[in-house]
């Protein structure tokens, strides 16, 4: 068998055939992959036609396009939150104020065309921003700055109403908001702590008064206390001297006196003989009378 001899020159001029068949795979590869688009959890597809918004809005998952003639944008629709930029404004009495936020808001999927062909996908910077610049300077002045933060709340819910109404033209809607930071100037920072510090003091004091007080309080009932006890003790003492004094009777007081006599008769003046009559023993004088004989 013939041995075939190979010629470099084979390899350098290729078989145009091949390079076309070659050339049509790649294209055909090619036509067939951008033929559909697949539309991620969340989004919603605008549609180019040679650029131009069309009216229709490619939902999730796989989606056919014609090549090359249209291009899809895809765009979240799901809650998105956005930082506030830091605003300056003035209270009632034109005392400085600074105020930052955060809003939670979410595109209408059924308009994610017009809000793309009107504003485009930059819109936070472009109708966000300035809505939440425009209600800070225009509902701050109305309250006094003593105000500010006690009606924090109240502020908020006015802020989702009138971004809410702003923001609705452009298809965002506003779900939430959220004031991260209010702050006043280094002045008045610095009043308002030393007024928390002074009302601290003050709280600290009438705690302080409040147990003395009571305290006191404890003495008062204490002492009377005591003198309820030294008053039942006296009571209770005079009322036996009464019982005492009312026991004892004449003719007690002789017989004592009889009890404590020694058998020694009284010694009289000219030898008389001192006689003892028991029968007077009943007399005023509480104890026997002696007659001489």
């Amino acid at each position: 068998m013939p041995e075939r001899v190979i010629n470099l020159a084979d390899f350098k001029k290729p078989n145009p055939r091949n390079v076309l068949i070659i050339v049509g795979i790649i294209v055909a590869l090619i036509i067939a992959w951008g033929t559909f688009v697949i539309v991620p959890a969340g989004h919603r597809g605008v549609v180019l036609w040679w650029g131009s918004v069309e009216n229709r809005i490619m939902g999730e998952g796989l989606n056919f396009i014609v090549p090359i003639a249209e291009r899809v944008i895809k765009v979240d629709v799901k809650v998105q939150p956005h930082p506030f930029r830091e605003i300056d404004a003035s209270s009632k009495e034109y005392q400085n104020v600074k105020m930052t936020g955060m809003m939670n808001f979410h595109i209408d999927p059924a308009y994610v065309n017009d809000l793309y062909q009107k504003v485009g996908l930059d819109f936070a910077d472009k109708v966000i921003d300035p809505a939440f610049n425009d209600f800070v300077k225009e509902v701050v002045p109305t309250y006094p700055i003593g105000e500010i933060l006690p009606k924090r709340e109240e502020i908020r819910k006015r802020a989702m109403t009138k971004l809410g109404d702003n923001l609705q033209r452009y298809h965002i809607i506003v779900d939430d908001i959220y004031f991260a930071n209010i702050r006043f100037s280094p002045e008045y920072e610095g009043a308002i702590e030393a007024k928390q510090v002074a009302q601290q003091q003050v709280e600290t004091q009438k705690q302080v008064l409040a147990q003395r007080e009571i305290e006191a309080q404890q003495k008062v009932a204490t002492a009377k206390g005591e003198a309820q006890s030294i008053l039942v003790v006296a009571q209770g003492q005079a009322q036996a001297n009464d019982a005492l004094s009312r026991s004892i009777t004449p003719i007690l007081v002789q017989y004592k006196g009889i009890e404590k006599w020694n058998g020694i008769l009284p010694q009289v003046s000219g030898g008389a003989v001192p006689f003892i009559e028991l029968g007077k023993m009943g007399g005023s004088s509480g104890g026997a009378e002696v007659i001489k004989k």
